[in-house]
């Protein structure tokens, strides 16, 4: 029998793996794709942060990121910069094949083109019911680690429910021309009550790419071609992927025997969608809460609250900032983006924000918040001057 079984191949799914291998736990990875890697929907922005914290080698970095074109509704720009490196852009295949690879050179099992369907928890165990290239078979395991995307069914299943306020995303990858920044288009006209990005790769490529809660994939053809049209990109018939993307956590996130990470459990930020470093931080603590589990021989739910205290005192503010952001920002018209562009630039609310110390790529629901707080501030004195 397994000490711990993982389902789900992708970047929080394989830092788990390795973390739990690492402290000499029998670890196993079952994976519905042949092979890690395979889902390409992400732009793979990660910070510079996530980078040093998790040694990620410089082989599976493309772009280094300091700085970014805003883009209001109306043409009106803003750019923002700083001389050190906040992000970086990966090729994201490469960098889930370096994860999965130190876990298996840390002694974790794959096993690919394995089908998870059904879970039965049991007094001493969990038996996992699988499927693969058409056999099915049963799996045991001392508990199990659900890091398998977005809404699957078998996170349904195993009682955890549904992320009921989520969107869409969608991306493809286009030739541009001389794009040597990370650019960000916001209006309603583009991305309803969300946003559309470049982002520079390498070899004059770049990832396009927008989330909308209806027709996603009609609005990024819409933008595709005018982009086209302006010269922005090379006109071509583009393959657009489609991903699922949590704006919100589920409300609860462990059982007996089972915890949820990642994208399964909505750890991803509300703002951008981003799920990568967040969910890496949450292996880090599923890991530390199944080893004092396993020590106390103890994994009922009651002892496993603690993983999701945990990650919640370390994410929930932020996360709650971001979705606060989010949602404001669905109720505003292009009109009032292009006036917050305006306000934004004579006031220099975003330069001296910028030039503080506290700016983090990663938390940056409270400095959303500070900034339309200080907007409106700024608005307030002028009606009385």
């Amino acid at each position: 029998m397994l000490d711990v079984a993982i389902v789900g191949a992708g970047p929080t799914g394989s830092r788990a793996a390795y973390r739990l291998a690492l402290q000499g736990y029998s670890v196993a990875v079952l994976e519905k794709r042949p092979a890690a890697g395979l889902k390409t929907c992400c732009t793979g922005i990660i910070s510079q942060e996530c980078i040093s914290r998790f040694n990620i080698p410089v082989e599976v970095i493309l772009q280094q990121v300091r700085s970014a074109s805003l883009f209001s509704p109306s043409g009106n720009s803003i750019r923002i910069m700083r001389p050190e490196v906040q992000a970086c852009v990966v090729n994201r295949s490469a960098f889930d094949h370096h994860l999965a690879a130190t876990a298996q050179n840390q002694g974790v099992n794959y096993l690919f083109n394995t089908a998870v369907e059904s879970l039965e928890i049991k007094v001493d165990r969990v038996v996992l019911s699988c499927r693969s290239t058409g056999a099915v078979f049963t799996l045991d395991a001392k508990f199990v680690i659900l890091a398998c995307g977005f809404n699957t069914p078998l996170v349904r299943k195993s009682g955890f429910g549904l992320s009921r306020y989520f969107t869409t995303g969608v991306q493809a990858e286009v030739q541009t021309k001389e794009l040597k920044e990370v650019e960000i288009y916001f209006g309603n006209c583009i991305a309803p009550g969300f946003f559309a990005w470049l982002v520079p790769t390498q070899n004059g490529r770049a990832l396009a790419g927008l989330m909308s809660h209806q027709s996603a994939g009609f609005h990024l053809r819409n933008w595709l071609q005018e982009l086209a049209e302006k010269g922005k990109i090379e006109p071509a018939d583009h393959n657009i992927l489609y991903s699922g993307i949590p704006m919100y956590p589920l409300s609860r996130t462990f059982q007996d025997r089972v915890l949820v990470l990642g994208d399964a459990a909505g750890q991803v930020k509300p703002t951008t969608g981003g799920g990568i470093y967040f969910g890496m931080l949450c292996a880090d603590i599923a890991a530390d809460t199944l080893h004092k589990a396993q020590t106390t021989r103890a994994l009922k739910a009651k002892t496993l609250l603690s993983y999701e205290r945990e990650w919640r005192r370390l994410l929930q503010a932020e996360l709650r900032n971001e979705y606060l952001a989010r949602r404001a920002y669905q109720f505003i018209n292009d009109h009032q983006i292009d006036s917050l562009f305006v306000e934004l630039k004579e006031s220099q609310v975003v330069e001296s924000i910028l030039n503080g110390e506290n700016v983090s790529f990663d938390n940056h629901g409270g400095l959303l918040l500070k900034t339309l707080r200080r907007v409106l501030t700024s608005r307030v004195k002028r009606i009385f001057q």
